[in-house]
């Protein structure tokens, strides 16, 4: 199953003393990771479970310690979930109206359930991605136009 770690802003915020926590663990996972397969993880005190994890979901692990590092609040959700119009929004950071002008001018497909438009996460983080791709490549041609004109 795919998942995507999605910031929730109604989630409690991790405290300052998780947010530390979080950022060492992190620290330390990061270090042992590198080309491995998987990772051995000790449960528990005096290693009441051991465990061998795949090393794709340290990975995601790692995401999630690197948003709570930062403060924030974190939830997973299977990419083939289907999102309310303001979860969608709050994903994208616009405002709901927003959004459903989108999804009217089928920039991001959806699908209604009666009166109401779901759409999947995964097409709001492609939708996500790919603004994201055109953004910088804008800000890449105002840099080198920059350049050409001597602005810089």
């Amino acid at each position: 199953m795919n998942l995507a770690v999605l910031k929730e802003a109604e989630l409690v915020m991790p405290t300052d003393k998780e947010s530390a926590l979080a950022a060492e663990t992190g620290r330390q996972i990061a270090s042992i990771i590198n080309g491995a397969e998987t990772v051995r993880a000790h449960f528990g005190s005096k290693g009441a479970a051991t465990v061998d994890l795949p090393v794709a979901a340290v990975r995601l692990l790692l995401d999630i310690l690197e948003q709570m590092a930062r403060g924030n609040a974190v939830t997973l959700m299977p990419v083939h979930a289907e999102l309310t119009t303001q979860q969608a929004a709050d994903l994208l950071n616009v405002s709901r109206t927003h959004l459903v002008q989108l999804l009217d001018e089928e920039k991001i497909p959806h699908r209604k359930v009666g009166t109401h438009r779901r759409v999947r996460a995964e097409d709001v983080l492609t939708y996500r991605r790919e603004t994201e791709r055109a953004r910088r490549k804008a800000l890449d041609e105002l840099t080198e136009l920059d350049e050409e004109l001597g602005l810089q």
